[in-house]
């Protein structure tokens, strides 16, 4: 069933790329990640046959964590593509906010929890030896990496380092055998500024990442004015960094085009 209606949205999403190509001159594909086998054979219809240019994935599948080792052949695949998988959080009230509860309240799943969803992914993804496997491969992170470019001293200096560590050696990098410092591999991330143009978090996220690793996204059409307000208030976020005219095009377009080879 997964694997048919992946099917059915990437066609979809094909036709609509080909009628409008000025508006959509591409589109990244949906997976069946409830089984992987079928999953590499959509992602290689979808690119090979509709012209998709990445794939989508979601933080987690029905609760298992992307860096799980059954679903690593997809990064494999999309590495040797050299195409990006960008990754959504999923995160629904069901996760409680505290141990003893059932469920989430006042939304805190959606304003804090989808932040700490992308942050905890990506976190994982690299401690399991993502790129050090794969070092060509390319992760956006939706919404400028949740919490990441706010906690650079917390990645850092882990909590076991602080007691077993020392400045220099991060016991936990060490049991997991990463080649590098955790940092560096956050810095290989790329993030989107979907932040409803929050100039703070705006300049926070493009101060951590870079404008290289920086892709113009607004979240629409999810507003009460159907995109309309998310595209202009990203828009003036983005422009309130007041960078230079080409490192401004590469986060509106020009990053984009290189990642998706357009």
């Amino acid at each position: 069933m997964a694997s048919e209606l992946a099917r059915v949205a990437n066609d979809g999403l094909a036709e609509i790329c080909r009628k409008y190509p000025h508006v959509f001159p591409s589109f990244v594909a949906a997976l069946p990640l409830n089984d992987v086998e079928g999953g590499i054979k959509e992602m290689d219809r979808a690119i090979g046959s509709l012209g998709a240019r990445g794939v989508q994935l979601f933080t987690n599948v029905a609760g298992k964590p992307l860096s799980a080792s059954e679903f690593r052949p997809i990064f494999r695949r999309m590495a040797e593509y050299d195409l990006p998988v960008f990754i959504h959080p999923m995160r629904g009230p069901n996760f409680p906010d505290y141990a003893a509860e059932k469920a989430s309240e006042d939304e805190v799943w959606f304003s804090f929890g989808w932040p700490y969803e992308t942050t905890a992914c990506m976190a994982r993804l690299i401690y399991s030896g993502l790129f050090d496997e794969l070092p060509q491969a390319k992760i956006i992170s939706h919404h400028m990496g949740g919490m990441i470019p706010y906690f650079p001293a917390k990645i850092k200096l882990g909590f076991r380092q602080i007691f077993y560590g020392t400045v220099e050696r991060n016991p936990v990098a060490e049991e997991r055998r990463l080649k590098k410092p955790p940092l560096d591999y956050f810095k290989m991330l790329y993030a989107d500024t979907a932040l409803g143009g929050e100039d703070a978090p705006t300049r926070c996220g493009h101060a951590f990442f870079g404008t290289s690793h920086c892709l113009f996204a607004t979240d629409a059409p999810f507003d009460p004015e159907r995109g309309r307000a998310l595209i202009a208030d990203t828009l003036k976020g983005v422009q309130a960094l007041g960078l230079a005219e080409k490192e401004m095009n590469l986060i509106f377009a020009g990053n984009a085009q290189r990642l998706l080879k357009l």
